[in-house]
């Protein structure tokens, strides 16, 4: 009786091993991209409220500071205390004013300071607290910030456009135009801020566009000071 020989293990063949790899490479750029587009959206929620945060402390501290200016018409020591705004462009101003502390006078402003370049990642609010030295009104350029540590320093980042306006009883509407308080002798009653900020990933894709009118994903604060008039 003739014995059956046992049969031989069948093997992949390359066209199976082929197929095999395309469909797993198939599932790993799937879920690669799905990784990807998660970690894109965990970082566009990290750079928001990092964003959010930025306007948050600026805002508190807007409303701190200018709660504190008067205007003095006395002028002890040969001082004043003011408030000044410069109009520098359609998204830009310069905030310069004294105002008083716990601790006594101190000489404050905001101001933009942009990137040479132009790019928008590189956009920052800064913040002038000088405590000596101030109200030199003979000073060039003044009030326009000059950008120089220690004196002033990297405030808010994140912020492209800082715009500020003051409010006319006259003509009932927010005024972007300039304000010498020394000259006027007189406080504006209210004073409108407004911030333009921008993410990095937002920054970044726009860095080929050159006028912040024209820019994407801009998000736009207003803060509302009502100010104290003189006493």
């Amino acid at each position: 009786m003739a014995r059956s020989r046992p049969g031989r293990a069948r093997g992949f063949t390359l066209i199976e091993v082929m197929v095999a790899i395309a469909i797993l490479g198939i599932l790993m750029s799937a879920i690669m991209v799905a990784f990807q587009q998660t970690m894109n959206a965990v970082e566009g929620v990290q750079q928001n409220a990092e964003l959010m945060q930025s306007v948050r402390a600026a805002t508190e501290q807007f409303h701190r500071e200018l709660s504190q200016a008067i205007i003095n018409n006395n002028r002890p020591d040969g001082e004043a205390v003011y408030l000044q705004i410069r109009q520098l462009s359609a998204e830009q101003s310069v905030l310069r004013f004294g105002c008083t502390t716990e601790r006594g006078l101190v000489e404050i402003g905001y101001q933009v300071k942009p990137d040479p370049e132009g790019a928008w990642q590189r956009y920052e609010l800064w913040r002038l607290y000088k405590t000596e030295g101030m109200w030199n009104y003979n000073e060039p350029g003044w009030p326009v910030l000059d950008f120089q540590p220690p004196n002033c320093e990297p405030f808010a980042f994140g912020i492209v456009g800082f715009k500020v306006y003051f409010w006319s009883s006259q003509k009932g509407e927010w005024i972007a135009g300039d304000w010498e308080s020394i000259q006027r002798n007189a406080m504006p009653k209210r004073i409108r801020l407004r911030l333009q900020g921008m993410t990095k990933s937002a920054a970044k894709e726009a860095r080929n566009i050159k006028e912040l009118k024209d820019v994407p994903g801009v998000e736009t604060t207003y803060i509302e000071v009502n100010l104290p008039q003189a006493r």
